[in-house]
């Protein structure tokens, strides 16, 4: 029977009254998995790890390890430690002095932390090196030395975040087998965190997709890959062709222009958002679509079509010239649909009184500060078929979703113009 180790329940974390950078976050991990907390930078991944390790007190919920709550415990009465993307080695000690650091702070006896140090140097293969000084390793085997001096204190739980994200690419996948291999042998549990997709689904047991502070997907790697929840979980975890659709009859949905048999838990004149993994496009000999681009990706070439107003990326072993003619077929296990994520906006116009709602096909984006009266940053892209959707963040933290044919970038400062057929006077 499976034993959950460490529980986060309603976890929240809040810098002031109105920002929350954790909301309402739940999570149980058994001991001995190996979880990945995923998602783009500003999510609240690392801010989780700071709480369960002691490094942050959160504004509510519970973290319980081994049902006890240790929310307010100090960092150093958890079973719990912590190897940091900067590896935080002590440059003035010497490999050894440096792993037998927490030992000596504990008053273990010297012989035992003899033991314990080549132990762990013979587990992480630098067997030899406790005279070395921290300036002469390279930043893998840094990596190795802030692991060494986390697990010989034989935590219950390790926490690792984004410790290989100086690394190059060689020694990151080196890194990534070397860390696959410590879990399995010290059967330590393992939280990660890191905004690398690839990396997460190779080292996990269950991947928690991260946005905005909140969890959007827990689940194994085939799951999230295979079955996202949301279009989000399906753009941040693997290249997709995400397009909106209807479900017209039991199974049959439309998207892309066309009706295409599906399985579907959503009911009859349901919108839906539509996933196809371009492993899951294959073109085919015919006319009804356009080469745009083909580029070698290393193991396929990836193969843009335009098919009307519509774009498709298609995985190909075979390279294709710009402007040729072909046709594709959707494999119909590869179509997923999801909850649609159309929502409603909702304005309060101050000067008017008035309340406002729109979708977001409803209105447009503009770089003039003027144009619209809904003003705020673009927070969140996803390029659907034919059009991008946008979320944009307003000054008092609302959240509106537009629609737009043109490329704006993250980040950037942009005002929202309602159309005037939808009662916007802009």
């Amino acid at each position: 029977m499976s034993e959950v180790i460490i529980e986060c329940k309603h976890l929240r974390k809040s810098y002031d009254e109105s920002v929350f950078a954790v909301h309402d976050f739940n999570l149980q991990v058994e001991r001995g998995e190996f979880v990945t907390l995923l998602g783009p930078s500003g999510c609240g991944k690392t801010t989780i790890l700071r709480m369960i390790a002691g490094f942050e007190t959160p504004s509510g919920g519970e973290i319980l390890l081994e049902g006890k709550d240790i929310s307010a415990l100090p960092p150093y009465e958890r079973k719990i430690n912590t190897v940091f993307q900067s590896y935080a080695l002590f440059p003035h000690l010497n490999i050894y002095e440096n792993i037998a650091f927490g030992l000596r702070e504990r008053k273990v006896p010297k012989a035992v932390i003899d033991e314990k140090v080549k132990r762990v140097l013979d587990v992480v293969d630098l067997e030899g090196f406790e005279k070395r000084k921290v300036q002469s390793l390279s930043g893998g085997q840094q990596q190795r030395i802030a692991i060494a001096r986390a697990i010989v204190n034989e935590p219950d739980i390790l926490l690792l975040d984004e410790p290989m994200g100086a690394l190059d690419y060689k020694m990151r996948v080196e890194m990534q087998e070397e860390l696959k291999r410590l879990h399995k042998e010290l059967g330590i549990t393992f939280i990660f965190v890191t905004h690398d997709r690839e990396e997460a689904m190779y080292m996990s047991d269950k991947i928690v997709v991260m946005q905005k502070g909140l969890k959007m997907q827990e689940g194994t790697p085939e799951e999230v890959y295979n079955r996202p929840q949301n279009a989000f979980v399906a753009d941040f975890v693997g290249d997709s062709n995400i397009f909106e659709g209807k479900v017209v009859s039991k199974n049959v949905v439309n998207f892309a222009d066309r009706d295409y048999e599906c399985e579907t838990e959503f009911p009859e004149g349901a919108l839906v958002d539509v996933m196809i993994r371009p492993e899951n496009v294959l073109i085919k000999d015919g006319k009804d679509a356009t080469v745009t681009s083909s580029n070698f990706k290393g193991r396929f070439f990836e193969v843009a079509l335009e098919s009307g107003k519509k774009e498709i990326y298609a995985a190909s072993k075979s390279a294709y010239d710009e402007g040729t003619e072909v046709s594709f077929e959707f494999v119909k296990e590869g179509i997923h649909t999801m909850k649609s994520d159309i929502i409603m906006n909702r304005f309060a116009n101050e000067e008017t009184g008035e309340e406002i709602t729109f979708t977001p096909a409803e209105a447009d984006l503009s770089d003039d500060p003027d144009a619209g009266i809904i003003k705020g940053y673009i927070t969140f892209i996803i390029y659907k078929g034919d059009h991008y959707n946008y979320h944009v963040e307003a000054e008092d933290h609302t959240e509106y979703s537009v629609n737009d044919e043109y490329l704006w970038n993250a980040g950037d400062f942009v005002s929202i113009i309602i159309k005037k057929n939808n009662g916007g006077e802009n």
